[in-house]
């Protein structure tokens, strides 16, 4: 049941912004799979479509579990002030870090497979 006090509302919407937040990481770590293994139109394609699906999706069950599918203004708009919060403020250091990590992994596999 959707709360009608305002401090439950403004925590839902909070709770929206997290998500949007979440979304940012997720949205980082498939542009650092596109960047670092070079794909070019068709996997891009597929990881924004891979993007889309999921995005849709984690909105509409955790809409469903807080407002009982009730769609309210405020929601749509956590969800974007909390990607757009995360992309204007540490996403390029979120993205540095995660290439660096595709990096090493490569690094290990092919030291993996020289031993092997």
């Amino acid at each position: 049941m959707l709360p009608t006090e305002l401090s439950l509302q403004l925590l839902f919407c909070l709770r929206f912004a997290g998500f949007g937040a979440v979304l940012g990481v997720f949205y980082d770590l498939l542009r650092a799979l596109r960047t670092h293994f070079r794909l070019k139109r068709w996997g891009t394609g597929l990881l924004d479509v891979v993007f889309c699906l999921t995005g849709t999706a984690g909105f509409l069950l955790l809409m469903l579990q807080g407002t009982d599918g009730r769609l309210r203004s405020y929601l749509p708009l956590g969800l974007a002030l909390g990607f757009l919060f995360y992309r204007k403020t540490v996403s390029r250091a979120v993205l540095h870090i995660l290439l660096w990590l595709l990096k090493l992994m490569g690094r290990v596999v092919e030291g993996l497979l020289e031993t092997l």
